[in-house]
């Protein structure tokens, strides 16, 4: 009986290929001539966008939606940045970097203290401190900003479970969606500059405070909590006394993934009009001047050292009032001499002559790389554009008809995560089609699949060996940390010196960006491996390399689909990298559509990366579900 029931499974199986082939070959006949989406279906979408766009535009003086609500926020927000960036260009440069290591080193971390205090004082060794200056004051508004909002939701969704439900599907939009896709309604309901892009960084930024606060407050222990209400305290009480306090740790690690998510879209918040490093990113782009990119970036990652110490501090008080007092008095005491005395002599601004150029050799190193490494470059630039990337895009876009497309990959979503999702896959592509962004999207899809297959080749094989290895781990956790911090637009620099403009410095600096978490992700799944299953498998005398294989891989598996996971959504978070040099696809409108403020060419665009996001995120989570094994399910 079980023989004749595995026999008909086998044959349904075989039924269902042949049936899904069947109706691919028929798509593909009948509609071979037709490739490319007909242009004649797309519904112009942006149109109707694109009158609101106008009606905003005239309206923006008149109408009470831009008179009592966006320009008030506006102006707000512009006094707050102009504030504290005058206050922090008015005060003598050396003031500053005192400042904030007095003000840590009030907790007693003075080891903290003196880091903070030389990362304040970096980007003027490199000559970038009016620069740095002006994003300091836009980092430290849009955290404020995260805060005053991210905090209060968090706790909301910790006390109101049907709260958090709602947040939860805005929050999951939010992160999926990439950065630069907030910049269009951004520029819509807030035009240019400094404003719009701090909105646009709390959006993008905001997500793990929410998460984590309420993640944080929800692990309060309970007896905790009830031992308050025992003392008669009322639950406004216990939320500010017990409750927030013993969930400080978790909130300021969301502070902290705040902080380090608001630098990766700071730079590219310049596309917005805004100043600061990342305007100076972009000229060390177009002047391709690897060392002064680095040094740029270091400043950034300065600016994050300098606001996580600082809001860990801001948290810490003195058991003894006063106590605190007395140290408050006399800081402040201390900095307003130095404040008057650096004024006096006109020490304010940070002297030319101590600007280093220790960065300069790095320009020469990569020009020689340039000129004599040219064979190695092209033969790479070759190999990913001639046998990979244009096959494969003009087999999607010229050989293969538009709805076998939709078909096979409406079927394989089927097959891994049910008909829903399914039906989703050819809506969300069909949809593709109708706005106009058909070759568009398979040109971004095939680049972003490029940059997957380099990073996973990559990352796994370097994930499993220092899975195995701590020294490895070890070793390669700096270069990892520097990857991870330094901003994604820096790595591009380099490329396209070595590479020239085009989809191969895109495709480089996202596999740069993206083989961390997947290191990362890799390493711990084989580190966490059962040891009764290796030890297991050493009693029936496995190899080593046969454990590998077939022991610590299959068990890691599910967790090698999450970093792979990982790496596909790191990957996606570049597109527009790439569209900044020569990649085209939707990286490339999107930097047209905010250039050039068309709002509707933006949605659509936008869209479509969202799509792309979507179908690729469930793909993968979905075939980590498949590898997980039977026990993990349960």
């Amino acid at each position: 009986m079980q023989t004749n029931g595995r026999l008909l499974l086998s044959r349904y199986r075989w039924a269902a290929v042949a049936v899904f082939v069947s109706a691919l070959v028929v798509l593909q006949l009948a509609f071979a001539r037709d490739d490319v989406f007909p242009a004649s279906w797309d519904t112009t979408f942006s149109d109707p966008i694109d009158r609101f766009a106008r009606w905003a535009l005239r309206s923006r003086r008149t109408h009470w939606l831009f008179t009592g609500v966006f320009n008030p926020i506006t102006d707000v927000i512009d006094w707050g940045l102009e504030s504290v960036q005058d206050v922090l260009l008015w005060t003598p440069w050396f003031v500053l970097p005192l400042a904030v290591a007095a003000f840590i080193g009030r907790t007693g971390n003075w080891k903290n203290a003196l880091v903070a205090g030389l990362a304040m004082l970096y980007p003027g060794l490199v000559g970038l401190w009016d620069v740095t200056i002006e994003t300091l004051a836009l980092m430290a508004m849009s955290v404020f900003i995260c805060s005053l909002i991210g905090i209060p939701l968090g706790i909301w969704g910790a006390v109101a479970p049907r709260a958090e439900r709602a947040m939860r599907p805005v929050l999951d939009a939010m992160q999926v969606v990439p950065a630069p896709v907030y910049f269009v309604p951004m520029l819509l309901f807030f035009g240019t500059g400094a404003v719009p892009a701090a909105l646009a960084t709390v959006v993008y930024a905001l997500p793990p405070l929410v998460r984590l606060t309420t993640l944080g407050i929800r692990e309060v222990p309970p007896q905790a909590v009830e031992a308050s209400a025992m003392f008669g305290a009322t639950k406004s009480q216990t939320m500010r006394k017990v409750q927030i306090p013993m969930a400080m740790p978790t909130i300021l690690t969301g502070m902290t993934q705040t902080i380090m998510m608001a630098l990766g879209i700071i730079v590219l918040a310049t596309l917005l009009g805004a100043g600061g490093l990342g305007q100076e990113v972009m000229q060390t782009l177009n002047q391709r001047r690897t060392g002064r990119g680095i040094a740029t970036g270091l400043a950034i990652v300065a600016i994050a050292i300098v606001l996580d110490r600082v809001s860990r501090a801001a948290v810490v008080t003195d058991r003894t009032n006063a106590v605190a007092r007395r140290h408050l008095l006399a800081g402040l005491g201390v900095l307003i001499v130095l404040v008057v005395a650096g004024r006096s002599q006109a020490w304010i601004t940070f002297p030319e002559a101590w600007d280093v150029k220790a960065f300069d050799p790095i320009d020469d190193g990569v020009d020689w790389m340039r000129d004599n490494l040219r064979w190695l470059t092209r033969w790479v630039n070759d190999t990913i554009v001639i046998w990979f990337y244009l096959p494969v895009r003009d087999f999607l876009t010229e050989t293969a008809a538009w709805p076998a497309v939709v078909f096979a990959t409406s079927w394989g979503m089927w097959r891994l995560r049910g008909w829903q999702m399914g039906l989703f896959s050819a809506a969300s592509l069909t949809f593709l089609g109708l706005v106009g962004m058909w070759e568009l999207s398979i040109n971004t899809f095939t680049q972003v699949i490029a940059a997957v297959v380099v990073s996973v080749a990559i990352a796994v094989p370097i994930g499993v060996w220092a899975g195995r290895n701590r020294r490895v781990e070890a070793a390669l956790s700096p270069i990892l940390d520097a990857l991870q911090t330094i901003p994604s637009l820096v790595y591009i620099i380099p490329a396209v010196t070595l590479f020239t403009i085009g989809v191969v410095p895109g495709i480089i600096a996202s596999v740069l960006y993206a083989i961390v978490p997947g290191i990362r992700i890799t390493a711990l799944g084989i580190r966490e491996v059962p040891t009764e299953s290796l030890e297991a498998s050493r009693m029936f005398g496995a190899t080593p390399r046969q454990t590998m294989l077939g022991v610590r891989v299959p068990l890691a598996a599910s967790t090698i689909m999450a970093a792979i996971n990982q790496v596909i959504m790191m990957v996606l978070a570049m597109v527009i990298i790439s569209g900044l040099v020569g990649g085209g696809g939707l990286g490339f409108e999107t930097v047209s559509a905010v250039k050039n403020s068309d709002v509707g060419l933006g949605f659509e665009v936008g869209l479509a990366i969202v799509v792309m996001a979507i179908l690729l995120d469930r793909s993968t989570e979905a075939l980590a579900d498949r590898f997980r094994p039977p026990a993990a399910n349960h």
